[in-house]
Formats: structure tokens, C-alpha cells, sequence
């Protein structure tokens, strides 16, 4: 069976990863091709060698590249983004997306053509590869990816509401996320159905000892791994910290991760007194030495779909304390995998004071064999 896969490009986040692990997992069982608008991303040399990647012309390129990279490929590349960015901004993705997706045909039917990337805002130069699949590729069966909570998400609006319509099916990555969009799309809640994200235990278990994470003897060690911006909830947990240590609590948190806000959470981690306690560790292209060695795994976002720290934690039996998200009661509560309170700045606080207790001192963990992709792939095979 002929598969297509369209998305934007190969950069490490949560979509790319998910789209990794999946691949990996079912690159010997179908004929996959990799459409990326840009082949660029450090994940780029972890795709299966059996996984045909074909890549985007100068219209469809420029949908998977920053404006960063852009300027990197010369004057017209740059310009040529930048003109239609601002015609995006203009008359929004309805227009540009129409335009640039029909701007490269593939030749090849495929048995299902796969939009593994949703767009963002209206008027934000950002996705295209719904687009992409009902426009411009032939195919028996149309599918798209939901990974976001959509009624929360930026690409909550009319034109990405009306598009799904043209999809077969619509794959959203847990049962709770499935929920939140049948409300917000109910004239496409016939054609969802639900896809767990898959993770690749091998690589994670491998990867997790290639080199020691530290540790602090004698205080909870706490690790988040996220994006250093504002749904992510990294600033709202330092009054906390800050808070907890002059309760005399005795902690380290470490965090991995960059983003827009680094330089006021730095900002804030010094004037809050937290510079012995408070770590972060930038962007890592490898976190899990701290899934395997931390005390407790901290998500303390505002929003979230279903994250894939959640089933790295399970993985490795590190108990995770998450706010209250789309996911977080279906993914870690009712799995017992950790603690979910409710999403505010006091329930944080009272449920790290009990946790710190509660979780210290643990040894190195050992990977749990009982934790596997078997209910996902059973999903994407009934699926496709």
C-alpha cells in the first residue's frame, strides 16, 4: 500500500517527532514517501532509509522554511517569502495557501495522501499542508492530523474549520482531543476517528544512557522538558519556586528547552533568588538521561493536546504532576502515571508541595516493558 506524508519540515517538535516515531514504526509494512516543503530539521537524519522523501519547488518550499532560513538561501528566496507572508497578512492563508500548494503537482496515486501538519492563524504564514494533499496530490483516501486542543488553538477559525470538510478522515491524537474538536467542528464529527502517537522506545532507552544527567543528592529533583514560551507555563511556576523555598522546601528544577521568553524567565529566575535551585539547560537533542534520573516530571502548560513527554514519562516510570489539559486526565490520570491538578497558579503550588515530599529521592529507573505502541498502530492500520 502506497502512502503519502505531507509536512512542513523536519525541526524537532512535537509534530516532527510524532511523525518520526510513526514512521519508524510502519516503514516496513507500507511503500512511504516523505513530502517535505523544506528538507531541513535535525530529525532530518533519523528518517528510516527506506522512507522516499521528495521536497517542495520554490512556491511550496518556502511554506516549510523561517524567514531565517530563507534570507540563508539568498535575496529571491527571501523576498519571495516575504512577499507573500505579507500577503498572507493581507488577505490571509486562504489566498496564499490556495495559491502556492496548486504551484506543484505530484504525478504519483497514492492509496492514502496523509496532512500530518495543521495551519496556524488566518492570517499566520504558517502550514499549507492540508492544502497541499486536496490540491495539488492524487489519492484514493484524503487524511488529516488534528494534534492540537483546537478550540483553544490559533488555527481556531472559519476558512481551517470549513477546510477539514474535504478530508476523508480526520485523525486526532487522543480520545480527549477528539472530543474538543467533534465540539468545535460538529459537521465533521463523523469522520474523526482516534490516533495515539507512537514513540520509539528502542531509540528513547538507547539514547537514555548515552550521558549522565545531574542529579542533586538530598532535594527533589524536578525536570520539564518544553518550549520556553507563554501556553508552556514556564514563568507562572517561578513565584511558585520561589514560594516553595522560603517554605523551606529543597528542590532542584531543570529545564530543557528555548523559546521567545528565555531571556525574562533568566530575568526572573535571578531576581526571584532561584539561581541555586532553578537550571536551564537550553535546547537538548537528547533530554531522556533526565527522564531516566529526575525525581518527578513537571508540566505546568496552559494548554496542551496530548503531549509526547506524557508517554516518555510512562515509559520510564517517572511520575509526572500536569495541569489540567486536554489530555492530561485520559493520558496520565486514569493510566496512574501521576498527578493532574487543576489549571491555576494555587493548584500548582499545593500539588508541588505535596509532590516534593512525595517523590524524593528516587534511584535510576529501569524502562518498563509493558509500555508499547501496540494500540496505536492498530489505530493507524484501521485508519488507513
Amino acid at each position: 500500500m502506497k502512502l503519502l506524508f505531507v509536512c512542513n519540515n523536519m525541526h524537532i517538535g512535537g509534530v516532527q517527532k510524532a511523525l518520526l516515531n510513526l514512521l519508524r514504526q510502519i516503514s516496513d509494512k507500507y511503500d512511504i514517501t516523505l513530502m517535505l516543503f523544506h528538507p531541513a530539521g535535525e530529525l532530518m537524519g533519523r528518517l528510516p532509509e527506506n522512507v522516499k522523501v521528495i521536497t517542495g519547488n520554490s512556491f511550496t518550499g518556502i511554506l516549510g522554511m523561517s524567514q531565517g532560513e530563507a534570507k540563508e538561501k539568498g535575496f529571491f528566496t527571501f523576498a519571495h517569502r516575504s512577499i507573500w507572508a505579507m500577503l498572507t497578512k493581507l488577505f490571509g492563508i486562504g489566498f496564499s495557501f490556495s495559491v502556492l500548494t496548486r504551484m506543484q503537482k505530484l504525478p504519483e496515486e497514492y492509496d492514502a495522501a496523509i496532512s500530518y501538519m495543521q495551519n496556524s492563524a488566518f492570517k499566520m504564514f504558517y502550514g499549507g499542508c492540508n492544502e497541499f494533499v486536496v490540491n495539488s496530490v492524487k489519492a484514493k483516501k484524503k487524511i488529516t492530523f488534528v494534534h492540537c486542543d483546537f478550540k483553544n488553538y490559533f488555527g481556531n477559525n472559519e476558512y481551517n474549520r470549513g477546510y477539514y470538510s474535504r478530508f476523508d478522515s480526520i485523525a486526532c491524537v487522543s480520545e480527549s482531543c477528539r472530543a474538543v474538536f467533534d465540539d468545535v467542528c460538529p459537521q465533521c464529527a463523523e469522520k474523526t476517528v482516534t490516533v495515539l502517537n507512537c514513540h520509539d522506545f528502542e531509540a528513547i532507552d538507547t539514547e537514555s544512557r548515552e550521558y549522565e544527567a545531574k542529579y542533586t543528592d538530598g532535594v527533589t529533583n524536578i525536570f520539564t522538558a518544553a518550549r520556553i514560551s507563554e501556553e508552556k507555563g514556564i514563568l507562572r511556576m517561578l513565584p511558585i519556586f520561589e514560594r516553595l523555598k522560603k517554605e523551606g522546601k529543597r528542590f532542584v528544577w531543570r529545564v530543557a528547552g528555548s523559546g521567545p521568553l528565555m531571556d525574562e524567565a533568566l530575568a526572573q529566575r535571578e531576581k526571584r533568588g532561584l539561581d541555586d535551585c532553578v537550571e536551564f539547560l537550553g535546547m537538548l537533542d537528547n533530554p531522556y538521561p533526565y527522564f531516566m534520573k529526575s525525581d518527578l516530571l513537571l508540566v505546568p502548560s496552559y494548554n496542551e493536546a496530548a503531549p509526547m513527554v506524557y508517554g516518555e514519562a510512562e515509559y520510564f516510570g517517572l511520575p509526572v504532576l500536569t495541569t489540567d489539559t486536554t489530555s492530561a486526565v485520559e493520558l496520565i490520570e486514569r493510566r496512574g502515571a501521576g498527578v493532574v491538578c487543576a489549571n491555576s497558579d494555587e493548584a500548582l503550588e499545593d500539588a508541588l508541595f505535596a509532590a516534593i515530599d512525595r517523590f524524593s529521592f528516587s534511584k535510576e529507573r529501569t524502562p518498563r516493558a509493558d509500555v508499547t505502541n501496540k494500540t496505536a498502530l492498530e489505530q493507524f492500520d484501521n485508519l488507513i
